[in-house]
């Protein structure tokens, strides 16, 4: 089974008041000038400075500088000067990837800061705190970092310094999908570079808005926020950050599918960058970026060879994290390939660094890679070891997706190892934990969708003052002018004729320009309308998607109510077949709305865009009998045998996951309408460009009426069990929507008493 691969794009921040993005070589060489004519506390700001600045050049000659800065400052009890030498190594280190001895560095400088006092000194503490506990996954050290250095900064009265952590917290709220706060953080921190004129501080804040639009989706807003960053970037002729906005606007691209776009994006970006021929890690970062489009695309040997470019680039810079990161990527592609022993490699020198950097999150997700790689090699014990220091790491992380992921590998693992016992824990396990990030996930979408309406609202708002204000505009104008007029015709008769049609040919255009606002007034309003109407028909939507909940869960909650408040009040007065009777009623309830509450979330999921469709080439008979395997137990209790019909050769391109909650739809549909002791079948037979793949059964059938019913939201089709088996109502709806998401089609065939057989396309 090829396991669900996940890997990131970097996002480049530029705007760090404490950590500058470039450095300039003629920079470097006039302070090593001015070393030689300086005192030896001059000296000690002089080699301080030099290390900063070597921050995007050589990470080795910076910390050499920061140790020489720290010896002499040490030798003149000069305490400023330590804390801001052992600051410059703590950054040497935290570039470098040395996690500890950064956090050991940064915790040095701030304990000598505090004691002297030094205010700006302690907000760039706290500020190089934030990044390295962000960099370590350590969320709440990191927030609660980010809060120290905003209250300081408040104190301290320094608004650019306000605005500054305003824009990083604003910046964090939206990674964890905190959007109502985000919202207040960021413009906070507009107001206040606004307010300043701070033109890189205001590019700086659109860079996050436009990043926090692109997590709720709304790339429009994205890119609108992203262009007007790019306008002060060219004022101020910052290329890194020109190079910056290319950049997130490429991923914007690359999310919505646009590959083609997206790389161009990327290639302007790294053509800048090349152009400074400073920045050795944006070029690395935007390589590997390129990379994966190549690798999205398809096309394995161009990704290799940018994954290979972005690697010699982070070597050059000594970015570890980066080196381990790309090396990742390399063994992906590699596992892709086939390339069974370069792929061992690159996971190993990126576990290699994770290991040492101490980067937990990655070193579990190079866990599960390599436990994937070892699948596919058929070493099982290997793949089930990784698997397994994997989900341990996972677990202290509480990384759900991570957890959730592992749970599906190892289910298919062990199914593979025939310990189908096993399996099913194991896949159980993993519902439990998608279904939690879903929960989660829905929370965050509850409040993307609120913040968008207030953003919406706030625009609708301001478009009509501004339409208002440029109509009140034209009238002051028109009734001006017709003043001026009539002083000029009381004053100078003899033009009188001359004035009065130029007077009229203003009129003309004056009214032209009305017209044109006019125009632009009802343009306007049909949008407001066409809006309105689409809402009309989400509300809709809902009111039909509510009416299933209400219609669906009713029954099952009244048998469990009931049931188990008989057994509760009068469990000494039945008897044992009484009880057990009601335990089954009970039992099947609660699996009827687990199934209920399963296909709510999957068709929710999609309804909101949430559910990921990644096709790939899939071989059917195994991946049938994987997914069917789990629904035998089921029908077994019914005496019903389900069997295939698939040659070994029939393969399809689609979704696993999504072509594997359609079957398992339709067969439990089959196994609740089929009698005791009946057959189920599912086949596949390739068709034109496609492969149509059916679910047979001998059971009730269904009446020619209710087939033009079963695949529609507008319709609840609820129709009980041949051992009085309850429906879920969204199954097939949910089926359908998978379906054409997939590129298909899907129908029933059926006659009452004859049994139904449910058939779906897929590209084949």
């Amino acid at each position: 089974m090829k396991i669900y691969i996940k890997y990131t794009i970097t996002v480049i921040l530029l705007f760090h008041l404490y950590i500058p993005a470039t450095a300039e070589t003629n920079i470097i060489d006039s302070l090593l000038n001015k070393l030689d004519y300086a005192t030896p506390a001059e000296q000690v700001l002089i080699l301080n400075d030099i290390s900063r600045t070597y921050w995007q050049v050589s990470l080795e000659e910076s910390a050499r500088y920061a140790e020489k800065a720290l010896d002499l400052a040490t030798q003149l009890g000069d305490r400023k000067g330590m804390a801001d030498a052992m600051n410059r190594l703590g950054n040497a280190r935290y570039f470098t990837g040395d996690y500890e001895e950064a956090l050991e560095h940064y915790l040095q400088s701030l304990e000598i800061r505090t004691d002297i006092d030094d205010i700006e000194g302690i907000i760039g503490s706290y500020n190089n705190l934030y990044i390295l506990h962000i960099a370590t996954g350590n969320s709440n050290e990191a927030l609660e970092c980010l809060h120290k250095a905003l209250t300081i900064s408040e104190l301290n009265g320094d608004e650019n310094q306000i605005a500054y952590f305003s824009n990083l917290l604003g910046s964090r709220k939206s990674e964890m999908h905190d959007f109502e706060k985000a919202v207040s953080h960021i413009d906070r921190a507009l107001r206040i570079f606004e307010r300043t004129g701070n033109r890189e501080g205001k590019a700086s804040v659109l860079l996050t808005r436009g990043a926090m639009y692109r997590r709720m989706s709304l790339y429009d807003e994205a890119q609108v926020n992203y262009f007007r960053a790019l306008e002060y970037f060219r004022e101020t002729g910052n290329q890194n950050g020109i190079a910056s906005v290319k950049n997130n606007i490429g991923i914007i691209h690359k999310h919505l599918g646009h590959l083609d776009i997206a790389l161009e994006y990327f290639n302007r970006s790294l053509d800048i960058y090349n152009e400074t021929g400073v920045n050795t890690t944006g070029i690395a970062s935007i390589l590997n970026n390129i990379g994966i489009i190549w690798y999205e695309k398809g096309d394995y040997p161009a990704a290799l060879d940018y994954y290979k470019k972005a690697l010699e680039n982070y070597d050059a810079a000594g970015q570890n994290q980066g080196i381990a990161t790309t090396s990742h990527n390399i063994g992906i592609l590699h596992t892709k390939m086939g390339n069974y022993a370069e792929a061992l490699d690159s996971y190993n020198r990126s576990v290699e660094i994770n290991s040492r950097t101490g980067n937990v999150f990655s070193l579990a997700n190079n866990y599960n890679n390599l436990g994937e790689m070892f699948y596919l090699r058929k070493e099982y014990d290997s793949a089930g070891r990784y698997l397994e220091k994997a989900l341990e790491m996972a677990m202290d992380l509480n990384a759900k997706e991570l957890i959730a992921e592992n749970y599906l590998f190892q289910s298919v693992l062990f199914s593979e190892l025939e310990d189908y016992e096993r399996a099913l824990y194991l896949f159980e396990r993993h519902d439990e934990y998608r279904d939690s990030i879903f929960t989660e996930d829905t929370g965050s979408k509850i409040a993307e969708l609120r913040v968008r309406h207030q953003w919406e609202s706030q625009i609708n708002q301001l478009d009509l003052l501004e339409k208002d204000n440029q109509i009140q505009q034209l009238r002051i104008e028109r009734q001006r002018t017709y003043l001026i007029t009539l002083g000029i015709i009381a004053g100078i008769a003899f033009l009188f004729s001359f004035i009065i049609i130029r007077m009229i040919r203003y009129r003309e255009k004056l009214n032209m320009a009305l017209n044109e606002k006019n125009m632009q007034l009802q343009a306007a309003n049909h949008e407001l309308e066409v809006s309105g109407e689409n809402l009309r028909k989400l509300n809709s939507t809902k009111d039909k998607f509510f009416s299933i909940i209400a219609h669906d869960l009713k029954n099952p909650f009244n048998a469990l109510l009931g049931f188990s408040e008989t057994l509760n009040q009068g469990y000494d007065s039945l008897s044992k077949d009484q009880v057990y009777t009601y335990i089954e009623i009970i039992n099947k309830s609660a699996a009827n709305l687990y199934q209920l509450l399963e296909n709510l979330l999957e068709w929710s999921k999609n309804q909101t865009g949430n559910i990921s469709h990644k096709p790939e080439k899939l071989k059917l008979l195994p991946f049938v009998e994987t997914v069917i395997s789990t629904l035998r137990s089921d029908a077994s209790k019914k005496g019903i045998s389900v069997s295939t019909d698939i040659d070994e050769g029939v393969t399809a391109f689609a979704d696993k996951n999504i072509i594997a909650s359609v079957l398992r739809n339709l067969v439990n549909n089959a196994v609740k309408f089929t009698y005791n002791n009946g057959e189920i079948k599912v086949s596949a037979k390739p068709e034109e460009e496609a492969v149509r793949v059916s679910v047979t059964d001998n059971g009730t059938g269904i009446a020619p009426q209710e087939q033009k019913k079963l695949f529609n939201i507008n319709y609840n089709i609820t129709t009980r069990g041949t051992n009085d088996e309850k429906g879920t109502g969204l199954g097939l709806i949910l089926c359908r929507e998978f379906v054409e998401k997939s590129g298909g089609r899907i129908w029933v065939e059926s006659e009452p008493g004859q049994g139904s057989t449910f058939s779906f396309t897929i590209p084949g």
